[in-house]
C-alpha cells in the first residue's frame, strides 16, 4: 500500500511551520491516514481519526477522545499520510465479488 505526502497549497511555507489541516492540498480521492500529532489551541493531541470536517483527538493519553474541527488543528503537512480511496473502493469490489461466488456455490449445491 502506497501511502504519499502531500505539500501545501502555497509551496513558499516552510518545512516545518504548522499549518491548519484544512489549508493542506490533496487529490479528490485521498483521504489523509489517522495516527498523527497536531495542535489544537497551542496545546499538542494526537489525531486517531480524519472526518469530513471534524477529526477526533485525544488530548493526552487516557483522556476522553474529543472532536475538533479540522480548521482548528494545526499539523506539519510534511507527518501526513494519505490513501488513494480507489485501493478502498477496489477492495469493497473484491467483497462484493467473493460473496457473489459464495452464494453461487451455495446455490448450486443445493
Amino acid at each position: 500500500m502506497a501511502s504519499n505526502r502531500k505539500s501545501l497549497e502555497t509551496p513558499s511555507t516552510s518545512r516545518s511551520e504548522l499549518v491548519h489541516l484544512n489549508s493542506v492540498s490533496m487529490d479528490e480521492d485521498d483521504e489523509i491516514l489517522p495516527d498523527f500529532e497536531a495542535e489544537v489551541d497551542g496545546r499538542r493531541v494526537w489525531v486517531t481519526a480524519v472526518l469530513e470536517r471534524t477529526a477526533v483527538v485525544e488530548p493526552a493519553p487516557g483522556e476522553p477522545k474529543v472532536l475538533v474541527n479540522r480548521g482548528r488543528l494545526m499539523v506539519n503537512p510534511d507527518h501526513l499520510r494519505v490513501r488513494h480511496l480507489a485501493s478502498k473502493e477496489a477492495a469493497r469490489r473484491g467483497r462484493e465479488a467473493a460473496r457473489q461466488l459464495r452464494m453461487q456455490e451455495h446455490s448450486s449445491a443445493a
